[in-house]
């Protein structure tokens, strides 16, 4: 797992700072928020990043990795990141989720809820 670093994600009113990771993901298991993206590199040496897929978990390492149903087709789609965002209290996480999927409307995820 390597950790590469933060990453602010609005719904268009609040800010959250999930943390990036490589294909590994995390190496706890909370519950939270998860995005698979593709990043690619920009002028500030950082990364801008295509949201492929935004979830969430009771448990971040249990759901992360090639068992996941969207992974080969994430994988097909270039993802090369996972994003993760513990948040408190962690029942606001499928509300997260419903948010950020509205606002970005990744195009992995089935339906727009």
């Amino acid at each position: 797992m390597a950790r590469i670093g933060p990453m602010n994600v609005t719904d268009g009113n609040k800010t959250y700072q999930f943390v990036v990771y490589d294909l590994e993901g995390p190496g706890y298991n909370a519950p939270g928020v998860y995005i698979f993206s593709k990043g690619f590199p920009n002028a500030q040496c950082g990364n801008n990043h295509q949201f492929l897929y935004i979830g969430e978990t009771e448990g971040l390492r249990d759901r992360l990795g090639p068992g996941h149903h969207k992974w080969n087709e994430a994988l097909h789609h270039g993802m090369n990141h996972i994003s993760v965002y513990v948040p408190y209290p962690v029942e606001s996480r499928s509300n997260i989720e419903k948010l950020l999927v509205q606002h970005f409307k990744p195009p992995l995820n089935d339906h727009l809820m």
